[in-house]
């Protein structure tokens, strides 16, 4: 029995980018924050947590390094002053001095480059969990496409003519080619395909189910091949509204029944995609339509299908376990047609600078802070003072520096770096001030110490000038 029928592809399903343990903690804590954005803030508050102790230790060493250079200010200007054009001899004196007053400075490079590491290592696998999210995000619309159209199909059981593997359920029934036998409401018909080999056709009895499935019977492993019936969708099609959208996609020029009948049925799918991206799937945050994609105007929160294939760089898995590149799994036929009804969010700036833009006014105002805890460190480390010019221009190249990579970045990770410098300028403010506070009472202290020595001086000497004989009374 042939069927006046058009072939249906389906999208693909079960593809996914691989974490290691560190991305498995980072999906965790923002997965089950619920709020993608939020979540990025936890993830970043509890790295905070991890790497502050190894940061306060940082900034105090610096802080009190810097405030023992303050305390060597005089010897330091007259070394200047001194070998003002002998940098070699002069930075063999400074270190002289340092010594001899307890500075090093090494004492902040060992915290400074376990923190790092940390930062490093945790920064990678955010990035993976990142296209991990967006990846995955495709993912379920591609389900949601596939489900919305499968219900039109039957779920039937997967016979085959005859295996030797018990687990395979086999045909009980006789058969005849073109011969339909029904078993649990599924009907089953043996077919010879054109290219002579034995095919099972999956119907249902139920006329308002237009869609049916064919797979090979002479292989174990089971590939559905789809089809649209446009007996039933059309021609025998009792609803008289799909009657009527579907006459109206016919009186398009150049349409065949063929073609609407699979533009129908590919609607019904994109528009299921559709709803679960604006009702299921939430990846915004804030004013930021998707916070995989920058906060930028010129990106949308669903990105033209170049843009798309270009966001992924770690290799994708396939359910079967090979490994293939984003445009394996989505043709730009098949990327269009997912995101048909997506053409707001195609057009829709994702953003509009306001992260970038913040987030460079937190690094310099963070740079500024620690240049100023740093003065006297960065004025005398040279006899021309250059360590000041330098810290100067990097205060200027970080953030330049991150503002170009922001605007190709997440904004997941513009907000990691949003809220890792607030903490950090926190940090920088709490630290100098205890620290400030301590050498404030240590030369107290030091102060009062050295006036108590005077005094019994003093006294001494009066004494002892009031007991000298006068030379004048003697005469």
């Amino acid at each position: 029995m042939d069927l006046l029928s058009v072939a249906l592809p389906l999208l693909e399903e079960g593809f996914y980018i691989n974490l290691n343990w560190l991305g498995q903690v980072v999906r965790w804590i923002i997965e089950g924050v619920g709020i993608v954005g939020l979540g990025v803030v936890v993830f970043t508050l509890i790295l905070k947590v991890i790497t502050t102790p190894f940061d306060i230790y940082q900034r105090v060493k610096m802080r009190k390094q810097s405030l023992i250079m303050r305390d060597m200010k005089d010897d330091l200007d007259k070394l200047q002053k001194q070998y003002a054009n002998d940098k070699q001899t002069y930075s063999m004196k400074m270190m002289e001095l340092q010594k001899k007053n307890g500075y090093s400075m090494f004492g902040a490079c060992l915290p400074m480059i376990i923190s790092f590491v940390i930062l490093i290592v945790a920064i990678s696998a955010f990035q993976s969990f990142s296209q991990y999210a967006n990846l995955n995000m495709y993912e379920q619309m591609a389900e949601s496409y596939n489900a919305a159209i499968l219900e039109y199909a039957p779920e039937g059981e997967d016979f085959r003519l005859s295996s030797e593997d018990e687990n395979i359920p086999v045909v009980t029934w006789t058969w005849e080619y073109g011969e339909a036998h029904e078993e649990n409401g599924v009907l089953y018909t043996v077919i010879k395909g054109t290219d002579g080999i034995d095919r099972m056709r999956v119907t249902s009895p139920d006329a308002s189910d237009f869609l049916y499935y064919e797979y090979n019977l002479g292989v174990d492993s089971i590939e559905r091949s789809y089809y649209i019936d446009t007996d039933r969708l059309y021609t025998n099609q009792q609803d008289p509204e799909v009657k009527a959208a579907i006459d109206e996609l016919l009186s398009q020029e150049g349409a065949t029944l063929d073609s609407v009948s699979l533009a129908y049925v590919q609607d019904i799918g994109a528009r299921a995609s559709a709803n679960w991206f604006r009702t299921e799937n939430d990846p915004s945050f804030l004013w930021i339509k998707n916070v995989w994609y920058p906060d930028v105007s010129y990106a949308h929160p669903i990105q033209s299908y170049d843009d798309f294939v270009s966001s992924f760089s770690n290799k994708i898995i396939r359910e079967g376990g090979s490994e293939v590149s984003i445009g394996d799994i989505f043709s730009e036929a098949d990327y269009n047609t997912m995101t048909l009804h997506l053409t707001e969010e195609k057009e829709q700036p994702n953003g509009y600078f306001i992260l970038i833009i913040l987030t460079i006014g937190l690094m310099v105002l963070q740079q500024f802070i620690m240049m100023k805890s740093q003065k006297e460190s960065n004025q005398y480390q040279t006899v021309d003072g250059q360590g000041a010019k330098t810290q100067k221009v990097m205060m200027v190249m970080l953030p330049l520096i991150y503002a170009i990579t922001g605007l190709m970045w997440t904004a997941a990770f513009s907000i990691y770096i949003a809220v890792s410098s607030i903490v950090g300028i926190l940090t920088t403010l709490l630290a100098n001030f205890f620290i400030d506070r301590s050498f404030r009472k240590k030369e107290e202290k030091e102060l009062i110490a050295k006036y108590q020595r005077k005094v019994p001086t003093a006294v001494k000497e009066a004494k002892a000038k009031k007991n000298k004989p006068d030379k004048a009374s003697k005469k």
